[in-house]
């Protein structure tokens, strides 16, 4: 079940739209009747310039079709697969790119917040658009820094491979940023193949399992202290 919601200056519509089931996601789930599965939640914020491919990335990944067109529509949607024998609920959050920055510091903030992961998506062919994910994974760094979120997980797509031949940015520089911030990097082709779109949405969806496992660290050392300095305390009273 996929859940649209398009939200645009003057209305609001909301569409639901049934996705068949592959086979092989068939059989999982029925493989998995009768045991409890593992149900996780991930929300995921799509950002990018215009016309890099994020709808059609993302509803690649939904459908497993690819659509050129789209017009300029923010969206969200809901979509449910199983991943190594777990119930994913993924929340996508399609976004416009917008240049008005009192507009784009307000409803950051908001999908910062939102958001357990994000997806930033330039066009390899074309070099502004990936100026600007650069910029946003600043803005995304500092926002979750202010909100004391340590590991932020980002995959960085370089999407249009199948157009090599209009390439202005390289792949080297596509990883070599990935690396001095962090973050997952993929070249993909939407156009292509869905087996990379797939990857994409995986690989965000594993630094948001390591992201939740390493922000409940903390909270268990300090459990462990907090016993020891009991164990230590009932040590020094029973001395005197």
């Amino acid at each position: 079940m996929v859940l649209e919601l398009f939200v645009t200056s003057s209305q609001m519509v909301l569409r639901h739209s049934i996705l068949k089931p592959t086979s092989a996601e068939f059989r999982n789930c029925s493989d998995m009747s009768g045991t409890a599965a593992l149900k996780v939640e991930a929300n995921v914020v799509v950002l990018g310039a215009d016309r890099v491919g994020k709808t059609a990335l993302t509803v690649r990944f939904l459908t497993r079709r690819f659509i050129g067109e789209y017009g300029d529509i923010e969206s969200i949607y809901s979509h449910n697969v199983i991943v190594d024998g777990r119930d994913i609920s993924f929340n996508i959050w399609d976004c416009p790119y917008s240049q008005d920055l009192s507009e784009v510091k307000c409803i950051q903030e908001k999908r910062t917040q939102w958001a357990d992961g994000f997806i930033l998506v330039y066009s390899i062919c074309d070099r502004a658009s990936f100026s600007i994910i650069c910029q946003q994974i600043q803005c995304i760094k500092a926002t979750k820094e202010y909100l004391g979120v340590e590991k932020v997980p980002i995959v960085i797509v370089g999407n249009k491979r199948d157009l090599h031949h209009r390439r202005t940015v390289s792949s080297e520089e596509g990883r070599l940023l990935a690396l001095s911030t962090d973050c997952e990097f993929y070249e993909v082709s939407a156009a292509e193949t869905y087996h990379g779109v797939l990857l994409v949405f995986h690989g965000l969806l594993e630094r948001i399992r390591d992201s939740r496992t390493s922000a409940k660290k903390p909270a268990g050392i300090k459990s462990i202290v907090k016993s020891m300095s009991a164990v230590f305390a009932r040590k020094r009273t029973d001395s005197v």
